[in-house]
């Protein structure tokens, strides 16, 4: 493989890459490239994380890069998830989550052989070095600049904040360095740690590397974005807004019917959720691809896309209704889920399920 189809396989459905220069640099240097992306032990695991986040390692992986998966049991303590109670961090973070990310690997034809899964608790405990690593980090960043950082955390600067909360950014560019990474993967709203990583880690004691920053694309909400605020980060699917997110696990009843209530306006194509999905799932962030819409003759017939512009045009000017490309992406996810779906139809794994529905605290619709 050639060092451009590397790149492209890398930076392809992304954002961001900080920076392409540094990421085209450290694949010419042959040096073993070390990925991570970590997750908060915190709801269910909907398509930002379970199709974007497990895509963009199937795509790391076949560009030869080494990679793992960090269950950031102590960063959701710290953030309170699920109350906050250790124990149901632990049990969810082993029993959930990590089935429901192995889960949505099977969807791109990746065992759970070829990720490698770290806890906190296991990297800590095994590394006593990561607490002078932590403290090495926190000598290099100023209060302001943490407290701008907790938005990492889903907290706004400005409101009272516990001094667990000011741990975190430090903590999470700590991992960093412990898991000697040179590859770090996210959303977009892991940038600012990602960032203070990048400046912070080239300034403590020791040879540590300077990790490239890869930041995939925004998968949309079903509801579409906040009237007051319609910005990228409004239209962001959020598993604390079940309504408006699809998760890995769910029910093709359950896809047909959210996707059917979806926002979605004749004509719309700004901010609209329905075309993201095609953008960003289907067609992976490329301007070709291949998607096709089954209707009836007399609605016009079967139709298969291969340019993204094609199909946005025919939605702009009505030859592409709603209702037949809700239809079509129902039945895309359907398809591309059942690999999930098969994984906890497990009696254990489908037990592990109900009882995460309980922690959370959310009756099975």
């Amino acid at each position: 493989m050639t060092i451009e189809e590397k790149m492209k396989l890398i930076t392809r459905n992304c954002q961001e890459v900080l920076t392409e220069v540094d990421l085209k640099n450290l694949i010419e240097s042959g040096k073993t490239i070390n990925h991570y992306i970590g997750f908060e032990i915190s709801g269910l695991v909907h398509l930002g994380t379970g199709l974007m986040s497990m895509g963009k390692i199937a795509d790391f992986l076949k560009a030869g890069i080494r990679c793992k998966i960090f269950l950031a049991d102590f960063h959701s303590f710290l953030n309170n998830k699920l109350g906050g109670e250790w124990k149901d961090i632990r049990w969810a973070s082993e029993n959930y989550f990590k089935q429901a990310l192995i889960a949505s690997l099977k969807c791109f034809g990746v065992d759970e052989s070829q990720v490698e899964f770290v806890s906190g608790k296991d990297l800590y405990e095994k590394n006593p070095i990561h607490w002078q690593n932590f403290m090495e980090i926190g000598k290099q960043v100023t209060l302001s600049r943490n407290l701008r950082s907790i938005s990492i955390m889903g907290k706004k600067q400005g409101n009272d904040v516990n001094m667990a909360t000011l741990f975190y950014p430090p903590l999470q560019v700590a991992d960093i360095v412990t898991m000697d990474i040179n590859l770090a993967h996210a959303g977009m709203d892991q940038r600012k740690a990602h960032v203070i990583a990048r400046d912070a880690i080239k300034k403590i004691p020791g040879e540590h590397q300077t990790p490239v920053a890869i930041h995939q694309n925004l998968v949309a909400g079903l509801s579409g974005p906040d009237t007051d605020s319609k910005d990228e980060e409004s239209l962001k699917m959020s598993k604390s807004k079940p309504n408006s997110a699809i998760f890995v696990h769910d029910t093709p009843e359950e896809i047909r019917n959210k996707i059917k209530k979806a926002y979605g306006p004749p004509k719309v194509t700004e901010f609209n959720p329905l075309l993201n999905w095609v953008k960003t799932l289907i067609f992976w962030g490329e301007e070709s691809g291949e998607f096709t819409i089954e209707r009836p003759e007399k609605f016009g017939g079967n139709v298969t896309y291969t340019n993204y512009a094609d199909l946005v045009a025919d939605y702009e000017t009505e030859k592409l209704f709603p209702l037949d490309l809700k239809n079509a992406l129902a039945e895309w996810l359907i398809k591309k889920l059942e690999p999930a779906r098969a994984h906890f139809e497990i009696e254990e794994h489908k037990n592990a399920l109900i009882r995460m529905r309980e922690l959370l605290g959310i009756a099975k619709a």
